[in-house]
C-alpha cells in the first residue's frame, strides 16, 4: 500500500512568483559581507495576517538595520504588503502607519486586545521591542507604553499563548547574544572558522536571559521569575513555539537555543512551568551533543495524537525529529528520529533556519519545509566544501513504512521551479495566500528580496481548512486542538500554535489534507484553551469554516 500510494501520487510542484508578486523589500541585516558582528548573520522573519479585514492574508515582512560604519544595500525599514488578490501585493507601510527603522528580526501577528483586528509585535536587537495596534480601519498605532511587552533584547522569537489559564494572551520573549557595539567579543578582531576570518559567537559572548511577561488586564507585567521561566540559566534563544505535548489540555513551551541545550518548559497549572527538556529527551541529539538551535515547529507527523517538535541546526550537524513516544506508563519520551526516518543525512551539510510542518499536497502527512543559508559569505572560500547560498529543503512524507514508522524524503530539487533558487534565507512562513485550499511558501533571504513560492501541486486529496475563534482574550484560540475525522474513519490532528519556524508567524489556520477520502467530514472536535469541547458532524470539504467556541460551524 504505501508503494503504490507513491507512486500513483504527484509529484510536489512550486513555482517562484517573486517578481510578479510586488515584494520589492531588499533585507537588510548590517553588512553584506558579514565580518564584523553577528547580529548580522541573524536576518528577519514575516508575518501572514488579514490586516484589514478583507478575508485575504496579508503580509508583513521585518528588516534589520545596520551599525556605524555599515553600507546597506537599501533604505533598512519594514514594509506591509496588502494582498491585491492573484498572488500580487502592494506596499501599504505608509498608509497604515506602520513605517518601522530599527534593527528588527521576529514578526509576531496576534489579536492582543481582542477586539477582532489583529495586532502585530516585532522583536528587535537594539533597543525595546515594538507593539502596534490595529486600529480596525487599516491603520496601525503604536501601543507599546499602554501594553508593555517593550523588552530590550537583544530579542528573536516570541510567542504569545494563555500561561495562566485566565483567558487572556501572556507573552515569552527569547533572547540571544549580549551584544556592546563599543566593546564586541574579541575587542573587534575576527574570529577563525575553517581558516577564515569571521565574527565572534555565540562562544564567548554573554546570552541575554529570556523574558516574560503576563498578561493583567490588558497590560503586559515582567514575571518571569514567578511562572518558572527564570530556572534555566540564560541561553542564545532563536526559536520558539507552542504546543500541547503531553496531551494534558494546557500549553506547553520549546525554545531552539544556539550552541546549548534546548527548552522544553512544561505547564504545571495554575501559571507554573517547569524546564525539563532533559527528562523528556528533548534537549539535545541521539549521543547527547547539543546543537545550535536555530528554528523550530510543532506537529503530529505520523498522525497518532501525538505531536514531534522538529529542530533546525547548524551545518555539519543534522536537523532534528523528537519523535514523541508513549511510555510503557502512558507518559511521554521523545527520541531523536532524525535519521531514523530520512531527516538526517540530507540536511548535514545545510546550516538551516525557518521550518514548517505542513501537508503540501494533501495526502493526509504532513511534509516538512526547511529554509536553509550559511551565516558566514567566506563559506564560499575555494576548498571548504560547503557555500553561503544554498538550497532551500523540502522532505516529503512518505507515509508509515511496513513496520507503521514514518518516513521522509527530501524532494526540493524535483519540485518546480520555487526550489531551484539558491540563497542564504531565514525566515519562512506558510499561508495560503491565493485561497485556493493549498499552502503557498514565503522565504526571507539575507541583503535581498524575499522569495514567494505558489503551491501548484496536484493534489492528492481534498482538504478541509478552520479558522478558530476563542472566547474571552484568548480570541486567536492559541492552544487549540482540532481534531478531524474523515469518511474513512481515519483521524488527524492540528493545534493552533503560536510562533513557530524562524522569527515568523504563518498563516493562522488549519488546513487538513485528507488523501483519497471523499464526502463529507464525520466529525469534528475542538478542544479549546478554555476547557471546553465542541464537536461538528458532517461537514463539507473543500472549503474553509469559521469555528467559533461554543457556536455552529459556519462557512467562510
Amino acid at each position: 500500500m504505501p508503494l503504490l500510494r507513491i507512486l500513483l501520487e504527484a509529484a510536489l510542484a512550486f513555482t517562484d512568483v517573486s517578481l510578479d508578486s510586488g515584494l520589492t523589500l531588499i533585507n537588510v541585516s548590517g553588512a553584506p559581507v558579514k565580518k564584523r558582528a553577528i547580529p548580522e548573520s541573524l536576518g528577519a522573519g514575516a508575518a501572514a495576517f488579514d490586516y484589514d479585514g478583507d478575508g485575504m492574508l496579508d503580509l508583513f515582512i521585518a528588516n534589520g538595520g545596520v551599525l556605524d560604519g555599515s553600507a546597506p544595500r537599501a533604505e533598512p525599514r519594514s514594509a506591509l504588503y496588502r494582498n491585491e488578490g492573484g498572488m500580487r501585493f502592494r506596499d501599504v507601510t505608509l498608509e497604515a502607519g506602520l513605517l518601522l527603522r530599527a534593527f528588527s528580526h521576529g514578526a509576531n501577528a496576534v489579536d492582543f486586545d481582542a477586539d477582532g483586528a489583529v495586532d502585530l509585535y516585532v522583536t528587535t536587537y537594539f533597543g525595546p521591542n515594538r507593539f502596534f495596534r490595529n486600529r480596525g480601519d487599516g491603520t496601525f498605532e503604536d501601543a507599546l507604553s499602554e501594553w508593555g511587552g517593550g523588552d530590550t533584547g537583544p530579542s528573536t522569537a516570541s510567542v504569545f499563548f494563555d500561561a495562566d489559564g485566565d483567558s487572556d494572551l501572556d507573552l515569552y520573549v527569547a533572547n540571544y547574544v549580549v551584544y556592546d557595539v563599543d566593546d564586541p567579543p574579541n575587542r573587534g578582531r575576527p574570529c577563525d572558522w575553517k581558516g577564515q576570518p569571521v565574527f565572534c559567537g555565540p562562544w564567548g559572548t554573554v546570552a541575554a536571559p529570556d523574558a516574560f511577561y503576563e498578561n493583567g488586564g490588558g497590560r503586559l507585567t515582567a514575571a518571569v521569575e514567578r511562572f518558572g521561566f527564570a530556572e534555566p540559566a540564560p541561553a542564545y534563544g532563536l526559536g520558539a513555539v507552542t504546543g500541547d505535548f503531553d496531551n494534558d489540555g494546557d500549553v506547553d513551551l520549546y525554545v531552539a537555543n544556539d550552541s546549548v541545550p534546548n527548552f522544553l518548559f512544561e505547564n504545571l497549572g495554575e501559571g507554573r512551568f517547569a524546564e525539563r527538556a532533559i527528562e523528556y529527551g528533548a534537549d539535545r541529539r541521539e549521543d547527547g551533543v547539543a546543537q545550535a538551535g536555530m528554528g523550530v515547529d510543532f506537529g503530529d507527523i505520523d498522525n497518532d495524537g501525538r505531536f514531534e517538535f522538529f529542530v533546525t541546526n547548524f551545518a555539519s550537524d543534522t536537523n532534528t525529529l523528537y519523535h514523541n513516544l508513549e511510555t510503557p506508563g502512558g507518559g511521554v519520551i521523545f527520541t531523536d528520529a532524525a535519521n531514523a526516518v530520512g531527516l538526517g543525512e540530507p540536511s548535514y551539510a545545510m546550516l538551516s533556519w525557518g521550518t514548517r510542518i505542513v501537508d503540501l499536497d494533501h495526502d493526509g502527512f504532513q511534509d516538512i519545509v526547511v529554509a536553509s543559508g550559511h551565516i558566514y559569505p567566506q563559506a564560499d572560500a575555494p576548498g571548504l566544501g560547503t557555500s553561503y547560498a544554498q538550497p532551500n529543503q523540502l522532505y516529503r512524507n512518505l507515509g508509515p513504512d511496513a513496520r507503521g514508522r514514518p518516513r521522509f524524503r527530501e524532494e526540493g530539487s524535483v519540485a518546480g521551479t520555487g526550489f531551484a533558487k539558491v540563497a542564504s534565507s531565514r525566515g519562512l512562513l506558510s499561508a495560503d495566500l491565493d485561497d485556493d485550499g493549498d499552502l503557498d511558501l514565503l522565504f526571507i533571504e539575507m541583503d535581498g528580496p524575499p522569495t514567494l513560492l505558489r503551491n501548484d501541486t496536484e493534489r492528492n486529496g481534498a482538504f478541509i481548512g478552520f479558522e478558530l475563534r476563542g472566547a474571552g482574550g484568548n480570541r486567536d484560540a492559541v492552544g487549540a486542538r482540532v481534531s478531524v475525522e474523515d469518511s474513512a474513519g481515519v483521524v488527524r490532528h492540528r493545534e493552533r500554535t503560536s510562533g513557530g519556524s524562524y522569527l515568523s508567524s504563518s498563516d493562522p489556520r488549519l488546513v487538513f489534507g485528507l488523501g483519497i477520502a471523499a464526502g463529507p467530514i464525520r466529525r469534528v472536535t475542538v478542544r479549546w484553551p478554555s476547557g471546553r469541547t465542541d464537536v461538528h458532524r458532517d461537514l463539507a470539504v473543500e472549503c474553509y469554516w469559521m469555528l467559533e467556541e461554543g457556536a455552529p460551524a459556519a462557512t467562510r
